[in-house]
């Protein structure tokens, strides 16, 4: 996970299993001090997420699915938890591969 901008993460190929190209989270302050927390509370076990993957998991899953084209996934500013493909994330496909 590297911060390229004051805005902007790159989740770099290889944060989850079988990732076709990297993921991108444009955050504001607030909004990366949640999603940090929420992966944090993932890692230690407790379940402070309410049973969903947290969003930045499920922004570098959807990088990992069958015709993914780059840029990648995006996550915009209102990302949150989904149902696997979390809320506001963004993906092109090539609907050939």
């Amino acid at each position: 996970l590297t911060k390229v901008s004051p805005t902007k993460y790159k989740i770099d190929v290889g944060f989850v299993p079988n990732m076709r190209v990297p993921a991108f989270v444009i955050v504001n302050d607030a909004l990366e001090e949640l999603l940090l927390d929420e992966l944090k509370a993932s890692c230690d076990g407790s379940k402070s997420g309410g049973g969903f993957l947290p969003a930045l998991k499920q922004v570098s899953n959807v990088a990992a699915l069958p015709g993914i084209v780059p840029p990648g996934s995006l996550a915009m500013p209102d990302v949150h938890s989904g149902y696997g493909f979390c809320i506001g994330n963004v993906a092109a496909f090539d609907m050939d591969d």
